[in-house]
């Protein structure tokens, strides 16, 4: 098709420019939409980036104050367990302190010539009893965690 064959007459000319004024008014109302759009979508950006930054906060918040409860149970068990070491090692003195009392008592003496009879059976087995008291052994006091 060539250009020569159209004729450039008003009817033509209105028809041509109508077309051209329609599509150009749907461009403009087109443009207009998505620009609502676009402001739109820029608000809803705006607000999820403010929520992301609320959250990250939240985030750190709630990490810093796991790690500070964290060192809190930390601390409090490493003090239990030092309060429990220094208990053990006073249970196990005392344990040694008892263990070499009762070998000093069972242990044999030297004999020595008596002068004297010995003393019947009866008499004989209740003095030991009277020398193996000992002081009684006291309850461990209570742990205090504060």
């Amino acid at each position: 098709m060539d250009l020569s064959h159209i004729v450039l007459d008003a009817p033509t000319l209105k028809l041509c420019l109508s077309i051209v004024g329609g599509l150009l008014l749907i461009a403009m109302v087109r443009i207009l939409f998505l620009l609502r759009t676009n402001s739109r979508l820029s608000e809803a950006t705006a607000k999820m980036e403010q929520q992301v930054l609320n959250q990250h906060h939240e985030i750190l918040s709630v990490r810093s104050d796991s790690n500070a409860w964290r060192g809190e149970l930390q601390r409090m068990f490493d003090a239990f367990r030092a309060e429990f070491s220094k208990r053990l090692e006073e249970s196990e003195q005392r344990y040694h302190d008892i263990k070499q009392r009762s070998e000093s008592v069972i242990k044999p003496s030297v004999p020595v010539a008596l002068a004297e009879p010995p003393p019947p059976p009866a008499a004989f087995m209740a003095p030991p009893a009277a020398e193996l008291e000992e002081a009684p052994v006291l309850p461990v006091p209570a742990l205090n965690i504060s």
